[in-house]
Protein backbone atom coordinates (compact mmCIF):
# COMPACT_ATOMS: atom_id res chain seq x y z
CA UNK A 1 0.00 0.00 0.00
CA UNK A 2 1.68 3.49 -0.71
CA UNK A 3 1.19 6.46 1.27
CA UNK A 4 0.79 9.47 -0.27
CA UNK A 5 1.80 12.60 1.22
CA UNK A 6 0.42 15.68 0.12
CA UNK A 7 2.82 18.98 0.38
CA UNK A 8 3.00 21.46 3.61
CA UNK A 9 1.92 24.98 2.91
CA UNK A 10 5.20 27.19 3.72
CA UNK A 11 5.50 28.00 7.76
CA UNK A 12 5.77 31.94 7.88
CA UNK A 13 9.04 33.14 8.76
CA UNK A 14 8.58 36.82 9.99
CA UNK A 15 11.62 38.82 8.54
CA UNK A 16 13.81 40.19 11.19
CA UNK A 17 15.87 42.62 9.46
CA UNK A 18 12.91 44.63 7.43
CA UNK A 19 13.21 48.43 7.00
CA UNK A 20 11.58 50.01 10.12
CA UNK A 21 11.91 46.82 12.95
CA UNK A 22 14.29 47.07 15.85
CA UNK A 23 17.40 45.02 16.12
CA UNK A 24 16.05 41.60 16.75
CA UNK A 25 17.75 39.90 19.66
CA UNK A 26 19.76 36.92 19.03
CA UNK A 27 17.00 35.05 20.88
CA UNK A 28 14.11 36.01 17.64
CA UNK A 29 17.00 35.26 15.44
CA UNK A 30 17.63 31.61 16.84
CA UNK A 31 13.59 30.88 17.13
CA UNK A 32 13.27 32.33 13.47
CA UNK A 33 16.05 30.13 12.37
CA UNK A 34 14.68 27.32 14.13
CA UNK A 35 11.35 28.07 12.49
CA UNK A 36 12.98 27.71 9.15
CA UNK A 37 14.54 24.47 10.59
CA UNK A 38 11.47 23.27 11.70
CA UNK A 39 9.45 23.84 8.08
CA UNK A 40 12.22 22.15 6.10
CA UNK A 41 13.02 19.12 8.33
CA UNK A 42 8.78 18.46 8.28
CA UNK A 43 8.78 18.91 4.42
CA UNK A 44 11.76 16.52 4.23
CA UNK A 45 10.93 13.79 6.21
CA UNK A 46 6.77 14.34 6.60
CA UNK A 47 7.14 13.73 10.66
CA UNK A 48 9.05 15.16 13.53
CA UNK A 49 9.20 11.83 14.76
CA UNK A 50 11.51 10.54 11.34
CA UNK A 51 13.72 13.93 11.64
CA UNK A 52 14.11 12.67 15.07
CA UNK A 53 15.31 9.10 14.19
CA UNK A 54 17.13 10.76 11.70
CA UNK A 55 19.10 12.56 14.39
CA UNK A 56 20.49 10.18 16.23
CA UNK A 57 17.58 8.31 18.00
CA UNK A 58 16.73 11.93 19.19
CA UNK A 59 13.62 12.28 21.21
CA UNK A 60 10.51 13.68 18.76
CA UNK A 61 9.14 15.94 21.72
CA UNK A 62 12.79 17.25 22.68
CA UNK A 63 13.60 17.91 19.05
CA UNK A 64 9.47 19.74 18.66
CA UNK A 65 10.91 22.12 21.78
CA UNK A 66 14.41 22.80 20.90
CA UNK A 67 13.08 24.07 17.50
CA UNK A 68 10.39 26.02 19.36
CA UNK A 69 12.24 27.63 21.62
CA UNK A 70 15.00 28.08 19.47
CA UNK A 71 17.50 26.21 21.64
CA UNK A 72 18.03 23.66 18.52
CA UNK A 73 21.62 22.75 18.13
CA UNK A 74 22.74 23.11 14.25
CA UNK A 75 25.42 20.24 14.94
CA UNK A 76 22.28 17.84 15.04
CA UNK A 77 22.11 18.28 11.79
CA UNK A 78 25.30 16.80 11.07
CA UNK A 79 23.38 13.21 11.61
CA UNK A 80 20.68 14.37 9.09
CA UNK A 81 21.07 12.39 5.65
CA UNK A 82 23.13 14.88 2.80
CA UNK A 83 19.80 15.64 1.27
CA UNK A 84 18.39 16.55 4.39
CA UNK A 85 21.24 18.94 5.06
CA UNK A 86 20.55 20.24 1.53
CA UNK A 87 16.65 20.96 1.99
CA UNK A 88 17.88 22.93 5.50
CA UNK A 89 20.00 25.05 3.84
CA UNK A 90 17.96 26.15 1.03
CA UNK A 91 15.26 27.01 2.93
CA UNK A 92 17.48 29.13 5.49
CA UNK A 93 18.90 30.85 2.15
CA UNK A 94 15.53 31.24 1.11
CA UNK A 95 14.46 32.64 4.02
CA UNK A 96 17.58 34.95 4.90
CA UNK A 97 18.96 35.58 1.30
CA UNK A 98 18.36 39.61 0.42
CA UNK A 99 20.35 39.18 -2.55
CA UNK A 100 17.77 36.89 -4.67
CA UNK A 101 14.76 37.88 -6.26
CA UNK A 102 12.88 34.63 -5.92
CA UNK A 103 13.34 34.31 -2.09
CA UNK A 104 12.02 37.56 -2.19
CA UNK A 105 9.24 36.66 -3.94
CA UNK A 106 8.53 33.42 -1.43
CA UNK A 107 9.12 35.80 1.60
CA UNK A 108 6.48 37.87 0.32
CA UNK A 109 4.21 35.33 -0.36
CA UNK A 110 4.14 33.95 2.87
CA UNK A 111 3.96 37.59 4.37
CA UNK A 112 0.62 37.71 2.37
CA UNK A 113 -0.53 34.20 3.28
CA UNK A 114 0.41 34.99 6.92
CA UNK A 115 -1.96 38.16 6.50
CA UNK A 116 -4.68 36.23 4.82
CA UNK A 117 -5.16 33.83 7.69
CA UNK A 118 -4.78 36.48 10.03
CA UNK A 119 -7.84 38.61 8.39
CA UNK A 120 -9.87 35.02 8.05
CA UNK A 121 -9.49 34.55 11.88
CA UNK A 122 -10.73 37.93 12.43
CA UNK A 123 -13.74 37.53 10.28
CA UNK A 124 -14.55 33.86 11.77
Amino acid sequence: MAIVQTPLPPMAVKRLDAPGLAAPSSQARSIAMSMVVKDALLRHYGSFKAAAISMGEMDQGQLTRDLDSGKFKFERLELCDPDAKAFVCRALAEAFSASDPKARIIRLIRESRRLLDELAEAVA
